[in-house]
């Protein structure tokens, strides 16, 4: 993995050049499918535990890892580095699962920020994963993160509106909403640049979850895309926010996504 050598050993950290990285397997009795997950801007894997558990009950391990400047994890709050740095926390991690189970399929599965990197990855890997899943996926520049000074900062209201999951954020130490602007804009711009002509060559099959009123990720982009390009589809959910896994619709976004995956993995 180069500047990301891993030790697949000291549980549950992944040693890296840059700090060690805590991740989470969750692990279902008899796993069919191992999902690969990359969380979102100001998050941690703490946060999808619900997720987690209901892909575990349909039979498919879920792995998590705390990236860059997020959770557990070392680096300046906020900054994720470069795609390149992500991408490698994602090797390692299904390296992981490859070790743990061997010989069932792979899916990569991320939310916004981790939406952009997953993107990017079954771009330029379409052969490593079986399928893909994408969850407020941010396909278009964001308005607010360039137009920025260096600071951003969300709005917890826009997020989502399940109050257990808006508790969690408020009360999360590891959580935050504002960080510097620049370093996220950099790492995501190296996917906007190229992401209209290089979308178009999807090979994998994914599957993009919505919030109809998404109000950082607008869902037009996303449909737009879908009705362009065969094996990416999209399910839209009326009145659901960014924060798509963990809103109000949160149990018919996992069935979703559940019977994405039975369809295509069958």
């Amino acid at each position: 993995m180069g500047a990301l050598a891993w030790c697949s050993r000291q549980m549950p950290y992944i040693d890296a050049d840059s700090g060690r990285f805590y991740y989470r397997h969750w692990a279902a009795e008899q796993p069919r499918a191992a999902v690969i997950f990359l969380h979102g801007f100001g998050e941690n894997i703490s946060l999808y535990h619900r997720l987690a558990f209901t892909l575990n009950a349909a039979g498919f391990d879920f792995w998590a890892v705390d990236q860059l400047g997020h959770g557990l994890s070392p680096g300046e709050r906020g900054d994720f580095g470069p795609i390149s740095h992500s991408a490698g926390l994602a090797e390692a991690l299904t390296a992981l699962a490859e070790e743990a189970t061997p010989d069932i399929p792979l899916v990569l599965q991320g939310h916004s920020f981790g939406a952009a990197v997953a993107i990017s990855i079954l771009l330029d890997s379409p052969q490593r994963y079986a399928a893909g899943v994408l969850s407020g996926a941010p396909l278009v520049p964001v308005p607010e993160l360039l137009n920025s000074d260096s600071s951003f900062e969300l709005d917890l209201a826009i997020l989502s509106a399940d109050p257990f999951y808006l508790d969690a954020l408020e009360n999360d130490p590891l959580g935050f909403a504002d960080a510097d602007s620049h370093a996220l804009a950099r790492a995501l711009d190296t996917i906007w640049d190229s992401l209209g002509t290089e979308l178009p060559t999807l090979a994998v099959p994914t599957l993009a979850v919505h919030g109809a009123v998404d109000a950082i990720a607008p869902v037009g982009a996303v449909r737009a895309y879908a009705e362009q390009i065969e094996p990416l589809e999209v399910v839209e959910f009326p009145g659901a926010r960014h924060d798509i896994l963990n809103e109000t619709v949160h149990r018919e976004v996992a069935a979703a996504i559940v019977a994405f995956l039975d369809r295509v993995l069958g």
